[in-house]
Formats: structure tokens, sequence, C-alpha cells
């Protein structure tokens, strides 16, 4: 299955509900669902190292797990995880919003399943 399949069938099960994949030259090249967001705001938390990640308006996600391969991010007021999943084979990155009710571990092992498929 191509990476959209992927996307699709993990948007089906439930795990995702958004989903980007962003260049390391912050051009957004894929967009699964509706978020009126920035998806740069995430990639930048992960490339700075912030401890959060925030987008204003009182919307933001506290970091759990920072890596050079992750981000791991959750709601405290229960609206869900950000997830940020390198890619190994290219330039950038699968971002991923997941609902509250999937564990932020399957959420990322999700992300990262994604990003692995990006060539």
């Amino acid at each position: 299955m191509s990476f959209q399949d992927d996307v699709a069938v993990a948007a089906q099960e439930g795990t995702v509900g958004v989903v980007w994949l962003i260049g390391d030259d912050l051009k957004c090249y894929y967009q699964y669902g509706d978020w009126a967001v920035d998806p740069t705001i995430p990639f930048d938390s992960w490339k700075n190292q912030k401890p959060s990640v925030d987008f204003g308006g009182g919307l933001k996600f506290t970091v759990i797990t920072m890596s050079p391969e992750r981000l791991i991010s959750t709601n405290m007021g229960g609206q869900g995880h950000l997830i940020v999943a390198r890619c190994p084979k290219w330039a950038g990155c699968v971002i991923s919003w997941c609902p509250s009710t999937i564990q932020k571990d399957i959420a990322y092992a999700t992300t990262a399943r994604l990003a692995a498929k990006v060539a």
C-alpha cells in the first residue's frame, strides 16, 4: 500500500484524525483531514526543542517525549495528541493529530509507521 492508503486506513481505524507531510524546507507536501492550524508550528517545536506546541488562542500541547526522531505531545485539556515522526528515507517528517482516546504510544507508533513509508 502507498503512504496515502496507509493514512486512510489509520484514519478509518480512528488512530489519526489529521496528517501532514512536512519537508525540512517547511513546505507541506500532503495533508489528510481538515484542521485550520499551521503544521509548521509543531515542526518548529520539534526542531528547536521547545517544551510545548503552542498554536495560540489557548490551544497548547505539552511535550512528553522529544528526540531527533520524534516529538510526542498531549493536550492536557483532553484535545488529543500531536505527534512528529522523522522520515528515515526523506528530508522531512510526518505530523499527526490523534484523538485522546488513542494512547500516545500507539499514536506515535502509527505516525512512525507512516513516516517509514515516505521515500
